[in-house]
């Protein structure tokens, strides 16, 4: 099984935050993966690898991080990994939401009721279906 380190000493080894190294646990690691900086740099280096992520999939899925797994979600931040291809729904204005598309995943988003969600998409497919309120980044 993929360790914290191995992650995260890969990562400083092409160049990312000395910051980064205060991931503890495998929740502080996908907080910064679905920080603003973090999806910055697995953008411009395609880090991890489908690979690694695969080695990590049993530990992150329940942290909103789906590998080569179809899923349905509901007003959550989620990263889509893979062999995915998933439903995801966003309404209200209860916070922004945030969307990772990796390695081929795919997404049906159905956007409404004024929410707002932010899709980055490295190397994936998606389809945005707005009830003409939502706001997609």
């Amino acid at each position: 099984m993929m360790q914290i380190n191995d992650i995260l000493n890969g990562a400083l080894k092409l160049g990312a935050c000395k910051k980064s190294g205060k991931a503890t646990d495998w929740k502080s690691l996908a907080w910064l993966f679905f920080s603003p900086q973090g999806v910055e740099f697995c953008k411009r280096h395609n880090y991890p690898s489908l690979g690694v992520f695969r080695q990590m999939d049993a530990i992150i899925s329940s942290l909103g991080v789906y590998v080569d797994n179809a899923c349905n979600v509901s007003n959550e931040d989620v990263a889509l990994v893979g062999d995915s291809q998933s439903e995801l729904h966003f309404s209200g204005t209860d916070r922004p939401y945030k969307v990772i598309l990796m390695h081929g995943a795919k997404a049906r988003i159905y956007a409404g009721m004024y929410s707002v969600i932010k899709i980055e998409n490295i190397s994936g497919d998606y389809e945005v279906f707005n009830d003409g309120t939502a706001t997609v980044i």
